[in-house]
């Protein structure tokens, strides 16, 4: 069944329906459209500061895992007892 069949067979289904159904099918609408626009939404700040990311890369200004590690190390040796 194509998008156009599944359409038509559900508008025929809502003309039939009742309040509980419709009430129903509302619902999962609503919680549907919230889902969708909740999960791929992102704030200004935080495109902001992926583009800000981004372009630090572009420009080689990264610092390697390991030199991360080693200063974190260093910082917090508490954490890092049980490591050789």
């Amino acid at each position: 069944m194509g998008l156009p069949e599944l359409k038509n067979k559900i508008q025929m289904q809502i003309e039939n329906a009742d309040e509980r159904l419709l009430r129903i099918v509302s619902s999962v609408f609503d919680n549907y459209l919230n889902e969708d626009l909740s999960s791929n939404s992102m704030t200004l700040l935080e495109k902001k500061a992926i583009d800000e990311a981004l372009i630090q890369i572009a420009n080689k200004q990264t610092i390697s895992h390991e030199l991360v590690m080693e200063e974190t190390k260093k910082r917090y040796p508490k954490y890092f007892k049980n490591e050789n």
